[in-house]
């Protein structure tokens, strides 16, 4: 691998890139660079991704020079020392098995679910449902399992959500493409492909078989980004487009990591009004080194961090200083 490496900044404005003087914030390549699974999507290196404002930001690390390999990585573990911070939020959970760590997804199991491992996980979120006596974790595996038959029937891919593709034939071409009406993808002059039906972990294979009908020897490289928020106590919240094979606690470290005043154990994963994972539950995930795909995370959905509730002593203090006020007083009126 080349000793050097720059990137550069493309805004995705509706699908179409330009190129934009912004670079990422340097804590959001951590997480990218440690992970196994974000090796070469192309000859032009690896791709990262972050959030601005109204439009998704892309970057692509070329094999040319001006940032050191090294000082990159030195910077990643600046970054991924904040994961130590999130690695408390499994710590606390007793029923997590004492061994358990945060492994990156390559490492403890596939980053994107296959469909067997999909098909055999919702036979087993039934019976956790079934065998559960509190109704609201029943409720939050119940729903779980309804996520995965959705995933199985549907596909991973809704309208809006994005996808990064690399095509190299004579020459490499890279585009990241929005998901249309119909659940199709618009590629330039070629039909329109429709990804009803497909998963994460079956797009490269799918798209290649595709492309194979118009294309001679295509070499497919993908990756499926998902559109969610990160909230409460980070220190950057909002939406962000990620790709859905990094680990939740990489999420967290994107929206630049929990504050001071948060409290992990507190975390949730919400879908609308409803709780899909309590804190209890998803520490347990966290601990196994989930991915956003692993733990069926779909466009829109919220992970929020807790925040601690601080007692505050001085206006305790105060109230119990009028109360016994108040009293004295009343003990003088009634004596007079």
């Amino acid at each position: 691998m080349c000793n050097r490496i720059v990137y550069e900044a493309v805004d995705i404005v509706e699908g179409s890139p330009q190129l934009a003087p912004s670079v990422l914030c340097t804590a959001q390549l951590g997480p990218l660079l440690k992970s196994p699974s974000r090796k070469d999507l192309s000859s032009n290196g690896i791709l990262l991704t972050s959030s601005t404002a109204g439009a998704m930001t892309t970057a692509y690390m070329s094999t040319s020079f001006r940032y050191s390999l090294d000082r990159l990585q030195s910077l990643a573990r600046g970054a991924v020392t904040g994961l130590a911070l999130v690695a408390g939020f499994s710590a606390c959970h007793h029923s997590a098995p004492p061994s358990s760590k945060l492994l990156p997804p390559s490492e403890s199991q596939h980053a994107e679910a296959t469909r067997v491992q999909l098909q055999a996980l919702a036979v087993t979120t039934d019976q956790e449902a079934a065998a559960q006596t509190d109704a609201g974790l029943r409720a939050q595996k119940q729903m779980q399992a309804a996520t995965i038959r959705a995933r199985l029937r549907d596909g991973d891919f809704d309208v809006g959500d994005r996808v990064f593709l690399s095509i190299r034939t004579d020459s490499l071409v890279s585009d990241t493409v929005v998901v249309r009406a119909g659940r199709v993808i618009k590629l330039p002059n070629l039909p329109d492909i429709s990804l009803q039906g497909v998963l994460r972990s079956e797009l490269q294979e799918y798209l290649t078989t595709q492309l194979t009908r118009y294309i001679k020897r295509p070499d497919v490289q993908t990756m499926s980004l998902v559109r969610v928020a990160v909230m409460g106590a980070v220190s950057k919240p909002g939406f962000y487009q990620l790709p859905a094979d990094i680990a939740l606690a990489d999420a967290i470290m994107m929206a630049g990591g929990p504050t001071q005043n948060a409290d992990v154990d507190r975390t949730q994963v919400k879908r609308g009004s409803d709780v899909v994972y309590s804190s209890t539950l998803l520490g347990q995930e966290v601990a196994k080194g989930a991915t956003l795909d692993q733990l069926n995370i779909r466009p829109g959905d919220q992970i929020v961090i807790g925040e601690r509730h601080h007692t505050n002593f001085a206006l305790i203090a105060s109230i119990v200083g009028i109360t016994a006020g108040l009293v004295s007083t009343i003990v003088v009126l009634r004596r007079h």
